[in-house]
């Protein structure tokens, strides 16, 4: 039996072709990228990074293959310091799209107990950071799926499975109506209802 390696992308660095593509918007001379790229790890891959205003300080707002990261240089002028804020994914629900307040959009990065209040510059930030949450997290379900029971639904699934196959072959022309209608009855445990012939 052979050990599973530990995933390894590289050594974090802006040239790294993840994150040089997740940053390609992020100008060069940010002070918060050092300290993005610097959070990150060997075995994840960054999927996206935009700029947010939170705690009264610009960051990068960032999504990885494992965590959402909040990314901030600090403020020497306002004597701020810097931080790193990390959420693994498996707490995230998503980020959602908020309102409007001072002219910048909300975006509202939402885990199983509260929401955090994000800044940022119009909507594409919001959808395309939810999305790389979204697909993430997706992809962590469909890993685990094998080992999940089968939600006790007392057949109902199943059940709805055959009617979309009755209704399917009825639209289909495979089966006229009288029949469908009697097939979905018996399928439910009744009595089709009774026609009037004309």
């Amino acid at each position: 039996m052979t050990t599973a390696q530990p995933k390894s992308y590289g050594l974090p660095t802006r040239e790294r072709a993840d994150i040089a593509a997740a940053m390609y918007w992020v100008d060069q001379e940010s002070v918060n990228a050092p300290i993005l790229i610097g959070a990150l790890r060997s075995d994840e891959l960054l999927l996206n990074a935009v700029s947010g205003w939170f705690k009264g300080e610009w960051a990068l707002l960032a999504v990885t293959s494992e965590r959402v990261l909040l990314a901030c240089a600090g403020n020497t002028e306002k004597s701020t310091p810097g931080y790193v804020y990390e959420m693994p994914l498996q707490a995230v629900t998503g980020i959602a799209d908020g309102d409007v307040e001072d002219g910048y959009r909300i975006a509202q990065l939402q885990d199983y107990e509260s929401w955090t209040k994000i800044f940022v510059n119009g909507l594409t930030p919001v959808y395309v950071s939810d999305q790389r949450v979204y697909w993430v997290i997706a992809e962590m379900m469909n890993e685990k799926s094998a080992e999940l029971e089968k939600a006790a639904d007392g057949g109902i699934l199943d059940e709805f499975t055959r009617y979309r196959a009755i209704r399917e072959a009825q639209r289909a022309g495979g089966l006229d109506s009288d029949t469908a209608t009697a097939a979905i009855a018996r399928m439910f445990g009744v009595e089709p209802p009774e026609r009037d012939a004309y």
